[in-house]
């Protein structure tokens, strides 16, 4: 079967930064909070960098 899924190195860096204590914060969009700053996934990038409320 053929891999349908896009965006493979994303996902397996964002599974490893939840496996060293990163949350989800929120699905859509998709929003990690690591050690008090926010990222969203936005066109396949990990970006931003504000400081968690």
């Amino acid at each position: 079967m053929k891999e349908q899924r896009k965006y493979l190195a994303l996902r397996a860096h964002i599974a490893e930064l939840l496996g060293e204590g990163a949350t989800i914060v929120s699905r859509e969009p998709f929003t990690l909070r690591i050690s008090g700053h926010l990222f969203r996934v936005q066109h396949g990038m990990l970006i931003g960098n504000s400081v968690a409320a």
